[in-house]
C-alpha cells in the first residue's frame, strides 16, 4: 500500500473513534508528505495543528498507522508553510473559508458553529423520525411562529444533532443576515462560567455571553439535560434567555435524551416552558431507513458496495445511526487496507458476526423445501388467506430466509406475495421466540434445515 493509501485507511479508522469536531478541525486538513520505509512526514495547515497533534494523538496516530500498514514507522509533523497565513492560524478548522477570511478571535463566538454536512437533504425519513422531520421543515418557513419552542427527544445517536443543526443551517441559507446561535448544553455552561468569572468582580454577566444568547434570532441547544442537576446559577440563566427569546418570538429548538417530563433535576420553571411548544421524538430507524442511509453514505463515499451488502449490514446493526455509520466506515476502511471486496461475508467477520449455516440453495428452494413439509401449495404460501395451516408455515419462511440467506425484510415480503416489511419482521420474531418454547416447532426448524443441507445447530 502505497503512503497516500495507508493515510487514507488510517484516517477512516479514526473518523469512527474520534469526535466530528476533533477529526474536522485536525485530521481533515492534514496530508501526506515525503515517506520512506521508516518515516511518515504528515504535512499540516499550521503550526497549531502540528503541535496539537504531536502532542495529543502521535501515539493513536502511530499504532493506526503501523497496524494498517504492517511496519514501524516514526511520525513526523512539518506545516505547509504556503497555508500559514496570520490571521487564521490558530482558529478552528471546521470555521467556513468566507468566514475565516474576515474573522478574529475576538468576535469568532458571533459565529453559528454550524456543520455545513448536516442538511435536510442528507437526512434519510422514515416512520421512525417523520413527524420530526415535518416540524423541523415547518419551522424552516417561519422561524417563532409556529411549533415555538420545539423540544426534539431521542436516544443516542438518532439524528438529533442532524435535525437541530438542519434547521439552523436551511434558515441561514434562505435569511443569510439571521443569527443562528447553535451550541450544546455543555458549551452554554462553559461559556457562561468564563462570563461569571469575568465579571464576578462586578457582580454582572458579562454582556458579551448575554449578546450572543438572548439576542439570536433563532437558538439551538443541543443535549439540554445536562443542564440538570447543574447549578443555580446555569439554570437561572438559562431560564431567563428561555424567557428572553419566547417573549420576543425568537425561534428556540432543543435536543435531549428523554422528554421534559424526565428531566427531574431541572427547575420545574423551564420543564413547563419546554412542554408550552411542541414535542416530538425519534425512534430507533427500521431496516428499511437503515438501508437507506448507508446507501446514502455509500454514494457519498463513492464506495463499490453492493445494495445487498448494505442491507445485510442494515440487518446485523440495529442499535442506532451513529454505530451503523461507524460499522459501515470500519469494513469500507479494513477492506481497502487489506485490498479486499466487501461481501456480506467479509461484513460478518469484520463486526464480530457470523452468518449462521450459510445455506448453497437459492431463496425459491427454501420455499418449496417449507411448502413440501407442511404439504401445501406454493400459492397459498403466498397468498393471502390467513388459516392456520398457511400462517405457520409461512412465517417459518420469514424466518429461515432472514436467518440464514440474509435476505432484506421488504425483499421477503416481495416474495411472499407483497406483504409489508413489518409484517415480516413480526413472523420472523414470533418464530425465533417460540422456538425454545414448542418442542414440535423445534423439531421442524431442524428438519426442514436438514433438507436444505444448512448445519444443524
Amino acid at each position: 500500500m502505497n503512503p497516500s493509501d495507508l493515510y487514507k485507511a488510517a484516517l477512516g479508522e479514526l473518523q469512527t473513534v474520534l469526535t466530528e469536531l476533533i477529526y474536522k478541525a485536525y485530521f481533515y486538513p492534514t496530508k501526506v508528505g515525503d515517506c520512506s520505509e521508516s518515516t511518515f512526514e504528515i504535512v499540516c495547515p499550521s503550526n497549531h495543528v502540528k503541535d496539537y497533534l504531536n502532542k495529543k494523538f502521535y501515539g493513536l496516530l502511530k499504532n493506526t498507522l503501523d497496524r494498517i500498514g504492517n511496519g514501524n514507522y516514526q511520525i513526523i509533523f512539518k506545516v505547509d508553510e504556503q497555508k500559514v497565513e496570520t490571521k487564521t492560524d490558530d482558529l478552528p478548522l471546521f470555521v467556513p473559508a468566507k468566514i475565516k477570511e474576515s474573522a478574529s478571535r475576538e468576535n469568532l463566538d458571533e459565529y453559528n458553529n454550524l456543520s455545513q454536512k448536516y442538511t435536510f437533504e442528507t437526512f434519510i425519513v422514515g416512520p421512525s423520525n417523520r413527524l420530526a422531520h415535518a416540524i423541523a421543515t415547518a419551522i424552516t418557513e417561519n422561524p417563532g411562529k409556529v411549533y415555538n419552542p420545539f423540544f426534539l427527544h431521542a436516544g443516542v445517536g438518532l439524528g438529533k444533532t442532524h435535525l437541530i443543526q438542519a434547521i439552523g443551517n436551511h434558515i441561514l441559507k434562505s435569511a443569510p443576515k439571521t443569527k443562528v446561535v447553535y451550541a450544546t448544553a455543555e458549551s452554554f455552561m462553559n461559556e457562561l462560567i468564563e462570563a461569571i468569572q469575568e465579571g464576578r468582580n462586578k457582580n454582572y454577566i458579562a454582556n458579551k455571553f448575554r449578546n450572543k444568547f438572548r439576542k439570536a434570532d433563532v437558538l439551538l441547544i443541543d443535549d439540554i439535560q445536562f443542564i440538570a442537576g447543574r447549578g443555580e446559577a446555569t439554570q437561572e440563566e438559562f431560564f431567563h434567555t428561555f424567557n428572553a427569546l419566547y417573549m420576543a418570538q425568537k425561534q428556540i429548538v432543543l435536543t435531549s435524551d428523554r422528554p421534559p417530563k424526565e428531566l427531574s433535576r431541572l427547575d420545574v420553571r423551564i420543564t413547563s416552558r419546554f412542554s408550552s411548544g411542541v414535542v416530538a421524538d425519534m425512534q430507533k430507524p427500521d431496516v428499511e431507513t437503515r438501508s437507506a442511509i448507508l446507501r446514502e453514505k455509500r454514494n457519498q463515499m463513492r464506495a463499490e458496495v453492493e445494495n445487498d451488502v448494505v442491507d445485510y449490514i442494515a440487518q446485523i446493526v440495529e442499535t442506532n445511526i451513529r454505530e451503523l455509520e461507524g460499522a459501515f466506515l470500519q469494513i469500507i476502511t479494513q477492506a481497502k487496507a487489506e485490498g479486499l471486496a466487501v461481501t456480506k461475508e467479509y461484513s460478518a467477520k469484520v463486526l464480530g458476526q457470523v452468518i449462521p449455516g450459510k445455506i448453497n440453495v437459492n431463496i425459491n428452494e427454501v420455499l418449496k423445501a417449507v411448502c413440501n413439509y407442511y404439504s401445501i401449495k406454493m400459492t397459498d404460501l403466498k397468498g393471502p388467506k390467513r388459516l392456520k395451516e398457511y400462517v405457520l408455515p409461512r412465517q417459518v419462511s420469514m424466518f429461515l430466509l432472514k436467518k440464514y440467506s440474509g435476505t432484506p425484510f421488504m425483499a421477503i415480503g416481495d416474495l411472499l406475495g407483497g406483504r409489508d416489511h413489518t409484517t415480516i419482521m413480526h413472523g420472523s420474531e414470533k418464530i425465533e421466540k417460540e422456538i425454545n418454547a414448542d418442542t414440535r416447532l423445534r423439531q421442524d426448524i431442524v428438519n426442514i434445515k436438514r433438507t436444505l443441507n444448512i448445519n444443524v445447530d
